[in-house]
């Protein structure tokens, strides 16, 4: 019986950690920790969301890049999967907020007080389903922050995952491909569209993100996923509850991320506490979230030894790298083991 906790972003890199780490107080976290098993470092070859890339391969998808797109609609709105034939490839095609900076634009995530109300999303995808038909693509909405374009016929793009772009520069992860001059195009159009509507002005004046752009990412056809490794996921990821379903898993078995996943012979619980602090590099924030994940984090693993689980593997993972911890009862009485903390939540640069 294995229990997982995935919690992306937690890793942060070499040069910071420990300024970070001496900051945050972390007397559960520490206790687990300095004793345990670490396995070694994994650095995988994505594009920068090492948290996707690994749950990618644990279901068994194809490919080193995951597909997202048609496993978060089918899990956000499974009645209306349908409507997307099997074999046409879908794209989410989620709104965010394109930051100017000194010499480039940052892509940042519309969260929080600047999340697009339903009111917005009605409004501007309206609009920019209008100007996404001119370019034979179907803009298709579920709610204010998930929407999802079709391209008939296919287009051949590569894109980069939103939570890999999210803090850099966006010339370094616009899709690219045989149709990206195409896409940039559509893209343009729609941020010309929206660059003076009423409630970009309306959130312009508040102090608010506006609405400016798109992030094109997660394209690919549904298919069923080879491997089930979990019979419980707790999760309120689209994307990884759609993986979930996808492997077979009943939607009875999928809960919500705040819930304790005790049943059956493998549980994932995967949070995101950290990740957008940490790929927007708001350290002072990921701090404050870091010493709320100890309290959870440890909850978790009470629940799991209560429950009969003879181990909890802790998933750490930055942008490339996993780190991966087993975590056992007996660890406490494994005195020669002595982890520093700042040195398990490191991400190193690649050599």
């Amino acid at each position: 019986m294995s229990y997982f906790v995935v919690v992306p972003g937690a890793l942060v890199p070499a040069s910071i950690a420990q300024p970070l780490l001496a900051r945050a107080k972390l007397p559960r976290l520490t206790r687990r920790l300095e004793h345990s098993n670490p396995a070694a470092p994994e650095r995988l070859a994505g594009d920068g969301a090492a948290h996707l890339d690994w749950l990618w391969a644990k279901f068994g998808g194809i490919g080193a890049q995951p597909v997202s797109a048609p496993y978060a609609w089918r899990a956000l709105n499974r009645a209306s999967a349908i409507e997307v034939p099997s074999e046409q490839p879908l794209w989410q095609a989620d709104p965010v907020h394109f930051a100017f900076a000194r010499d480039h634009m940052l892509v940042t995530p519309l969260d929080g007080d600047a999340a697009v109300t339903p009111d917005e999303s009605r409004d501007l995808a309206s609009e920019a389903a209008a100007i996404a038909a001119g370019f034979d693509a179907t803009l298709r909405v579920i709610d204010s922050s998930h929407w999802f374009l079709v391209f008939d016929p296919e287009w051949q793009i590569t894109t980069v995952p939103l939570e890999a772009a999210l803090g850099r520069s966006a010339e370094q992860v616009l899709p690219g491909g045989a149709a990206a001059a195409r896409w940039r195009k559509l893209l343009t159009e729609i941020q010309i569209g929206w660059h003076h509507h009423p409630i970009n002005e309306r959130r312009e004046a508040a102090g608010l993100r506006t609405i400016n752009g798109v992030w094109l990412h997660g394209g690919g056809v549904w298919r069923a996923l080879p491997q089930r490794p979990f019979d419980v996921v707790a999760a309120d990821d689209a994307t990884v509850r759609g993986w979930a379903l996808a492997s077979g898993l009943a939607p009875s078995a999928l809960l919500g991320a705040d819930a304790k996943a005790g049943d059956g012979k493998s549980a994932l619980v995967y949070r995101r506490d950290l990740l957008d602090l940490a790929t927007l590099e708001d350290w002072d924030g990921w701090v404050a979230a870091l010493e709320r994940c100890d309290g959870w984090i440890d909850a978790h693993i009470e629940h799991a030894f209560a429950r009969g689980f003879s181990d909890v593997t802790l998933v750490l993972t930055g942008r490339e790298v996993v780190r991966r911890f087993v975590l056992r009862p007996a660890d406490r009485l494994r005195f020669w083991r002595r982890h520093l903390v700042e040195e398990l939540f490191a991400e190193a640069e690649p050599a």
